[in-house]
């Protein structure tokens, strides 16, 4: 890299298992960090996913305890287990809740690109 001249920038999230420490010998190569809490900000499919993804996880947990409720027992108490397990049934959702949030985020990709390419027409007629 050093001898074609390239320089390399590497993006990380705020995950902790990303290194803060860069090897010394990579001197063509910077890393940059995404400040905490704006990953799924900047990458406009997270979003729909994660949203779908905690309503139905949200939903089981609800189901749960209102059910216990119903039949006169005590409040459910969630271990680890058990949340994994919730992850995992809420996780396996129908693929058109994918497709809509994927369809929805390109429609406003496109609308924002068109904004863009006009503002750039004004700027360089």
């Amino acid at each position: 890299m050093t001898a074609e001249c390239r320089k390399i920038a590497v993006v990380f999230d705020n995950c902790p298992a990303h290194s803060k420490e860069t090897n010394q010998k990579l001197k063509n190569v910077t890393v940059f960090y995404l400040p905490p809490n704006t990953t799924s900000k900047l990458q406009p499919m997270d979003q729909g996913v994660i949203k779908n993804f905690k309503i139905r996880y949200r939903k089981r947990i609800v189901r749960k305890v209102i059910t216990a409720l119903e039949d006169n027992q005590s409040m459910p108490k969630i271990n680890l287990r058990e949340s994994i397990s919730e992850t995992s049934k809420a996780w396996n959702y129908d693929v058109t809740d994918l497709r809509n949030s994927f369809a929805t985020k390109m429609d406003s990709l496109s609308a924002m690109r068109s904004r863009q390419v006009r503002s750039m027409k004004t700027i360089f007629p």
